[in-house]
């Protein structure tokens, strides 16, 4: 029986190595696997080579004592991940019955020719166990050698994610080994570094045993997950609740939600937080910014409202912008972005305006290359165009630019305002 886990992941594929296939299935398979309160401590990547497979077998074998090794169970002469793994375990390959039944019924039902090498998917471990693959053609194999429990599944996601779920994680369960999981809580903070969260609650980190405490810096603000391993959620509460109480006595007057918070939702808070009212002027973005605030709920009690001025007539002649302006700038420039913010904020009476003005085409305009995209921002003292250049189509450029937008305006009410 196995107590303590420490747990390996292996993937196999000499695709994986080149980046012709994006290994997906070691990320997925170290969330489950710490969702369920199993360690992992090491993952590795081994090409379709028998002496380097037998390596990172032995390697592995040496150091964990659950592995959970992905590809190299299919047909083709270099799917050699279970012949690799008999030498290591001294064990024989033997045919099982129902897999090749199963194998050989596919190939029937299509009236398709089956190859001999058709017959290798459904070879085990002799003294190994079997777990039946329902979408797929390779069954799931475990071996238990040395005292180490070998778990094998197959490389496709599909057929990986259905044998981790409905086959192996009930026998891991059944076994004894799953009796504790994780629990995670997250609480994000805006208006505090990383640095200093962590400083704050330096004594805490220092002292963590279960819960753990892990400070994560995200895109504008901070983030900290709380784990705790318990064997139910009532459980975990009773440990997270008092860890909780103690941050929030520390740094809670930074505490902004729990879980990831959007950008928007980060900029509609600095908005409410400052009683402030917003407006945006958009011609690049054409709409899309203003899309992205009146999304978020509560959005008429912060955002005044938007001026989609598209053409260089609307920018003249309903934002206001003055001919010489566009004449002896162009309507991609920075004193355009500039009149653009600043017209509009007076316009919607809003106490804050942001302007878009780009080239998201694939002509040059201006003088400027696609991709270039000046932003405005307009307040009743502070003022300023930044200057941005994005790679895409159209339609990420377009994208790129409203989620710049939102980062500016954090950043500028951060740094003039509060």
């Amino acid at each position: 029986m196995i107590h303590d886990t420490k747990c390996e992941i292996i993937t196999v594929g000499t695709e994986l190595l080149l980046g012709q296939i994006v290994d997906t299935n070691s990320a997925w398979l170290s969330e489950r696997l710490a969702s369920a309160g199993i360690n992992v401590y090491f993952k590795q990547t081994v090409g379709d080579n028998e002496h380097r497979l037998f390596s990172v077998f032995e390697k592995a074998q040496s150091r964990s004592n659950i592995i959970f090794v992905t590809g190299g169970l299919g047909p083709t002469d270099d799917d050699l991940t279970k012949d690799v793994a008999a030498k290591l375990f001294q064990t024989n390959l033997m045919t099982h019955s129902s897999t090749m039944d199963k194998i050989e019924t596919f190939f029937k039902k299509r009236n398709l020719q089956m190859t001999e090498n058709n017959r290798k998917q459904a070879l085990g471990f002799e003294g190994g166990k079997v777990f039946k693959n329902e979408v797929g053609m390779a069954p799931g194999l475990f071996f238990e050698h040395d005292g180490t429990w070998w778990f094998f599944v197959p490389g496709v996601p599909k057929e990986m994610k259905y044998l981790m779920n409905e086959q192996i994680m009930p026998y891991l369960k059944e076994q004894g080994v799953l009796t504790e999981q994780l629990y995670n809580r997250v609480l994000s903070f805006q208006g505090i570094g990383e640095s200093t969260l962590e400083t704050e609650l330096h004594g805490l980190i220092r002292q963590q045993t279960n819960p753990t405490i892990a400070p994560l810096a995200k895109d504008g603000y901070v983030t900290l997950r709380l784990t705790a391993k318990a064997k139910t959620i009532k459980e975990a509460n009773q440990l997270l609740d008092p860890t909780e109480e103690k941050i929030m006595n520390r740094v809670g007057s930074h505490f902004i939600g729990y879980g990831p918070v959007s950008l928007e939702e980060q900029l509609k808070i600095l908005l409410e937080e400052h009683n402030l009212t917003l407006s945006s002027c958009e011609s690049v973005t054409g709409g899309l910014f203003s899309s992205t605030m009146v999304s978020l709920e509560g959005a008429s009690s912060f955002f005044n409202g938007s001026i989609v001025s598209y053409s260089n007539d609307a920018k003249e002649q309903v934002v206001g912008v003055s001919k010489e302006v566009i004449t002896q700038h162009g309507a991609v420039s920075e004193p355009c972005a500039k009149q653009m913010a600043h017209l509009t904020r007076d316009k919607l009476q809003s106490d804050l305006s942001i302007s878009f003005t780009g080239v998201a085409g694939d002509e040059v305009v201006d003088g400027h290359s696609p991709g270039t995209v000046f932003i405005g921002i307009s307040a009743n003292d502070h003022a300023e165009v930044d200057y941005v250049q994005i790679k895409g189509d159209r339609q990420t450029i377009r994208e790129e630019a409203a989620t710049e937008g939102i980062k500016r305006l954090i950043k500028f009410i951060k740094n003039f305002i509060a």
